[in-house]
């Protein structure tokens, strides 16, 4: 007798609710909004059907195989469910807020919620811990440390995954033909007090006093968080040398200054919780000093592919960049070790490959196979990064 194997099901499509704040489709945005669109275009390459919904800054329908729907100024969020539900069976991802689960509690296609949060606190996702935890199927974390704040305010740890974002490869990349200035400093992201640029400003002016050849490139905006300015960059731009801002430049502009730059800082003062920058910057080949902040040092290898300043200070941070700068022979095995340690570990095929296991269980198990057996040169059998 002849035991024909039943055919896999197809795979549910994938709506993606992004929180209320406005999104360009296509560009400059924040890190949590890139880690969203990123994070649907490689679903989509994985060869499911995805939707984005969203506050859309301009009118698009379809970009990188993902399919756009615009929530207006209302925010709308039925108008993506509706949308959902002609579909067939779809696995509903809220990015940041939850609201959209909370809406669809009853829509009988929605076969699995998940809310990826990029956030600081429960708070921020507009639901309290005990109705999260009622209402989600799994809450996606990108670090271990904002896993364990949020388990601190009452989240469920029960329903938590750690997942840590991705790189886009096809943009940020080493390119050796590009002259590195081993003294150059790039600073990327949005211009608000707390992640600390005028901390390395401060530890700028200090160190141009020893290195004349000093640079520093900014490139963001306080638009980025929708906040106002708080420095005056016109004034900083004229008076301080060889500091440049850019403002808010495509992803392409930004890995160009990476690639050109020996190091990269992201001075956060208050608690990150992963952000892309760290990542991007060693895909380019720049090496990250960053503080000891929220999930910042378990994107980095420590005194591999950059340096993790434990001390929350000026001071500290200058004597961080003042010793690779000091050494140009150590800042070159550094970079070189960054854009090796990127490619192994930031995959977004490999991030892409936990979430669909969390999201179509019947299909797969749980554990991502792949990822998990990487040999990892950077890190312990205990410390290996997710993804």
């Amino acid at each position: 007798m002849i035991v024909m194997n039943a055919p896999r099901p197809s795979p549910p499509t994938y709506l993606i609710v992004h929180t209320d704040h406005p999104l360009d489709p296509t560009g400059p945005n924040s890190g949590a909004e890139m880690a969203t669109l990123n994070q649907a275009r490689y679903l989509a390459a994985s060869g499911r059907n995805v939707a984005i919904a969203a506050r859309l800054k301009h009118p698009i329908t379809r970009d990188r195989g993902v399919h756009f729907i615009d929530l207006g100024s209302s925010y709308d969020i039925d108008r993506a469910l509706d949308w959902a539900d002609t579909q067939g069976k779809y696995v509903l991802i809220a990015a940041g807020k939850a609201f959209a689960i909370l809406m669809s509690r009853r829509r009988e296609r929605c076969v699995r919620r998940l809310l990826v949060t990029h956030d600081r606190c429960t708070g921020d996702t507009g639901l309290k811990p005990d109705v999260l935890e009622q209402v989600c199927d799994e809450i996606l974390c990108v670090s271990h440390s904002q896993k364990e704040k949020l388990v601190s305010e009452g989240a469920p740890a029960h329903k938590m995954t750690v997942i840590h974002n991705g790189v886009d490869f096809s943009i940020f990349s080493p390119k050796p033909e590009e002259v590195r200035a081993p003294r150059r400093l790039v600073f990327s992201g949005a211009l608000v007090p707390d992640k600390g640029l005028h901390v390395l400003i401060g530890s700028y002016i200090e160190l141009k006093a020893k290195f004349p050849d000093l640079e520093l490139e900014v490139f963001g905006s306080s638009s980025l968080w929708s906040r106002d300015e708080y420095l005056d960059i016109t004034n900083l731009a004229a008076t301080v040398p060889g500091i440049t801002f850019h403002g808010k430049k495509s992803q392409q502009e930004i890995a160009a200054g990476f690639r050109r730059s020996g190091i990269c800082v992201v001075p956060s003062i208050w608690f990150d919780p992963y952000p892309l920058t760290s990542l991007e910057a060693q895909a380019c080949g720049a090496p990250v000093v960053a503080f000891k902040m929220g999930g910042l040092p378990e994107g980095i290898a420590h005194n591999e592919t950059g340096f993790v300043v434990d001390e929350v200070s000026q001071q500290a941070l200058t004597g961080a960049l003042n010793n690779l700068l000091s050494n140009p022979i150590r800042l070159a095995q550094m970079s070189s070790n960054a854009s090796a340690y990127a490619a192994l570990n930031f995959r977004w095929e490999l991030v892409i490959e936990k979430i669909v296991a969390l999201c179509e269980k019947s299909n797969g198990s749980k554990h991502c196979a792949y990822s998990e057996h990487i040999h990892n040169p950077w890190l312990s059998d205990d410390k290996r990064i997710d993804a």
